[in-house]
């Protein structure tokens, strides 16, 4: 019945020709000609301008931002400049947007005859969620007054966004010592202790007050900060694994913000890190304050896999002599087996995570007699 459907509009529509026709042949006068040779005209007229192709100088896609973070919204403009004498009765304009991008009520519009060159409409995303995203077309449909044509037409013009996870400066992190008790959910040491004195500087806004050195503000009548040497006096990695089994998506999220976050607080202390990322394989880039934005997006395209952690890496042996801060959503055998290989390799291992199931607790207790350091950060 859908198909046949156009070709009852067709005949309708002949049929009305024939009535009005009838109507002037029979009515006469000038009353009647005049409606049969207006149905007419607008009946030619929409033909031809549903024949005349309509073609565009160019489209644009502006966005509000082409960075984000999670939860932000992003508005969108959209703008088709079409050429001077470009006859339509109606477009109806379309972006698609990237799968997973966020929420939106609509992405389009709809566009009378207008003698304006540019046509321009404008939508709103909200909550976008992390990753790469890449508006790749836009379609527009014509038609007609009577709806007997509608023509179709695709516009390639591709819009990348990127949406970093969000994170916060952690007050603490974990540091170089014995593993914590199960009990106590947050044992933490500050990033003032096992470092050594570096020296002294003027305090400025911003610096931490436990940093202050009390005696040498007394002395120069100004407050005075101390300056250490870089955290426990190794390279730090922090290293995620994408590992997730279905269902704990919203763990694997929660999970990227840690990563995010220990990397955001080591930058803010002065102790730049390494972030590496396990896709299939492991790819990691050094992060500085200038170049967070490639370790962000490392995890901004991070993706949840079903395919355990290799028990035997190569890029452990790099980590040989490093503290390596080891985030996952969660535990299993070949996470255990892969801290003994990173052991064997001289690493410093610290497992961060957000929670801790009943499952997990079993590989914790493996964990703690290697002598693995655990972190985890409370919701």
């Amino acid at each position: 019945m859908v198909k046949l459907r156009p070709y009852f509009k067709f005949l309708f529509l002949i049929g009305f020709v024939l009535t009005v026709f009838s109507y002037s042949m029979f009515q006469g006068g000038f009353v009647s000609w005049f409606l049969f040779y207006s149905v007419m005209t607008v009946l030619v007229s929409t033909i031809l301008i549903a024949i005349y192709p309509f073609r565009i100088d160019r489209l644009e896609r502006l966005v509000s931002k082409d960075v984000l973070q999670v939860g932000e919204k992003l508005t969108l403009t959209i703008t088709i400049h079409k050429r001077a004498f470009q006859p339509f009765f109606f477009v109806r304009v379309q972006d698609v947007i990237p799968r997973k991008l966020g929420n939106y009520k609509e992405s389009g519009s709809l566009f009378f005859f207008s003698f304006q060159r540019r046509l321009v409409f404008s939508y709103t995303v909200y909550d976008v969620k992390r990753g790469s995203h890449t508006f790749e077309k836009l379609t527009m449909v014509f038609g007609d007054l009577f709806g007997l044509f509608e023509r179709t037409s695709t516009i390639n013009c591709e819009t990348t966004v990127l949406v970093y996870p969000r994170f916060q400066k952690l007050k603490s992190i974990p540091a170089n010592g014995s593993p914590r008790q199960l009990e106590g959910l947050q044992v933490m040491k500050s990033f003032e202790e096992d470092r050594s004195l570096a020296g002294v500087r003027q305090y400025v806004p911003g610096d931490r007050l436990t940093s202050i050195d009390w005696k040498q503000s007394a002395r120069s009548a100004h407050l005075m900060t101390k300056e250490f040497e870089s955290y426990q006096g190794e390279g730090i990695i922090v290293a995620f694994d994408s590992y997730c089994q279905p269902g704990s998506e919203l763990m694997f999220e929660h999970s990227i913000e840690l990563a995010a976050s220990l990397v955001a607080t080591f930058l803010e202390k002065q102790s730049p890190p390494r972030i590496a990322v396990r896709f299939h394989d492991w790819m990691s880039v050094s992060v500085t304050q200038r170049s967070v934005g490639q370790g962000l997006l490392l995890l901004a395209k991070a993706e949840p896999i079903n395919q355990a952690v290799n028990i035997i890496d190569v890029i452990y042996r790099d980590w040989k002599g490093m503290h390596v801060y080891y985030v996952c959503s969660e535990l299993n055998q070949q996470v255990v087996k892969a801290c003994k290989t990173m052991l064997n390799q001289d690493v410093i291992l610290t497992i961060c995570m957000v929670s801790i199931t009943d499952q997990d607790q079993i590989f914790l207790k493996q964990l703690e007699k290697l002598g693995v350091s655990v972190f985890m950060k409370n919701e």
